[in-house]
């Protein structure tokens, strides 16, 4: 299944049945506490910028906002016993892995033209040390293109839920998403772009309350299964 337009994946709307359902027992499951939601805006395109400990980093933003929420996903994840079959029901849009690559950024592209959120992870991989890793380009390409908002995030809590390199979780501290201000570039030079990340690295690091790392995360979370 190849993955051309975010169209093909219609992410449930606000008031629908299966969010009105699993919202609510997803947030109970995770002890959800969200911190400064208000950062998010209910309407117009917008990309959600967050640091990446888990595949549970996905469900937790999309139960976090008060909209429906875009992400990627590596169609394998649908697989996971009881909860994989709930992510594109939440919005995750699926790729195979070896795809992902060449489609994400006309996905992306695609959801914002659609005045829709989405859900990134400009670490591009899962960090394993808990610090935020250096950023890949993609996402500062994209806010200068698209002239978006960017909203830093941090899950916290998460890894303990589900881990990288383990099955999901039922039991576990309560999970913190908090929400950063705006950050914008209309910069799509080189320079503007790593000036770009640099900002939005470090104010991740800050709302994660962690350390920066230089080198980028190993991909797949340091794993190749």
């Amino acid at each position: 299944m190849k993955t051309t337009s975010a169209a093909t994946f219609a992410v449930p709307g606000r008031y629908s049945p299966v969010r009105l359902i699993l919202r609510p027992m997803l947030r109970a499951w995770l002890r959800l506490q969200v911190h400064d939601g208000e950062h998010v805006p209910l309407s117009g395109p917008v990309l959600i910028a967050s640091t990446h400990l888990s595949h549970g980093d996905s469900l937790a933003i999309a139960v976090a906002t008060g909209r429906p929420v875009f992400f990627l996903g590596d169609l394998k994840l649908v697989a996971t016993p009881v909860l994989g079959p709930l992510l594109p029901k939440l919005g995750m849009i699926p790729l195979r892995r070896g795809e992902a690559d060449a489609d994400a950024l006309g996905l992306i592209g695609s959801v914002l033209n659609n005045a829709g959120c989405i859900a990134v992870y400009p670490e591009g991989s899962r960090s394993r040390d808990g610090k935020v890793h250096r950023l890949r380009s993609g996402v500062a390409r994209v806010a200068s293109e698209y002239h978006v908002a960017v909203i830093p995030a941090t899950v916290q809590g998460i890894g303990a839920r589900w881990p990288i390199d383990k099955p999901p979780k039922f039991f576990g501290p309560p999970v913190h998403v908090t929400f950063g201000a705006p950050l914008y570039t209309n910069d799509a030079t080189p320079k503007g772009r790593r000036e770009f990340n640099d900002r939005l690295q470090a104010a991740l690091a800050e709302l994660a309350g962690v350390d920066i790392a230089n080198a980028f995360s190993p991909p797949h979370g340091g794993i190749t299964a």
